[in-house]
C-alpha cells in the first residue's frame, strides 16, 4: 500500500515538472533583437555641457550620464523583452529603441 502511494506521488511528480517545462517552451517568449544608436545619444549629451567646463566636471557628468544610460538600456530590454545591441552591428530587420532608450533617460529619477 505504501508503495502505491509512493509511485503516485512520484508520477504526480514528473507530470507536474513536465507540465511546467512545457508551459515555459510554449509559452515564453523568446527576448528580440532591437538595436539603438548611443553615438546620437551620447552627441545629445556632449551637446549639454557647459563651455568652460573643468575635466574633473566633465568626467564626473560623463560618469553619471553613462550611469544613466546604462539603467535606461536595461529598463528598456526588459521593457521590451529584448537583447539590445547596437545599430551598425544589424544590418536590416531590427526595431529600433533609441527612442524609448531616450525617454528612459528623460525620465525623473
Amino acid at each position: 500500500m505504501n508503495l502505491q502511494i509512493v509511485v503516485v506521488i512520484f508520477v504526480a511528480a514528473l507530470s507536474s515538472i513536465a507540465t511546467t517545462m512545457i508551459g515555459y517552451r510554449w509559452l515564453d517568449t523568446p527576448p528580440r533583437i532591437a538595436v539603438i544608436d548611443p553615438t546620437t545619444l551620447v552627441a545629445e549629451q556632449l551637446k549639454q555641457l557647459q563651455p568652460g567646463m573643468g575635466e574633473t566636471a566633465i568626467q564626473a557628468q560623463g560618469q553619471a550620464y553613462a550611469q544613466r544610460l546604462d539603467r535606461a538600456i536595461s529598463n528598456v530590454a526588459q521593457q521590451y523583452n529584448a537583447v539590445i545591441l547596437v545599430s551598425p552591428a544589424v544590418i536590416h530587420g531590427a526595431p529600433d529603441l533609441t527612442q524609448e532608450v531616450r525617454r528612459s533617460l528623460n525620465e525623473p529619477r
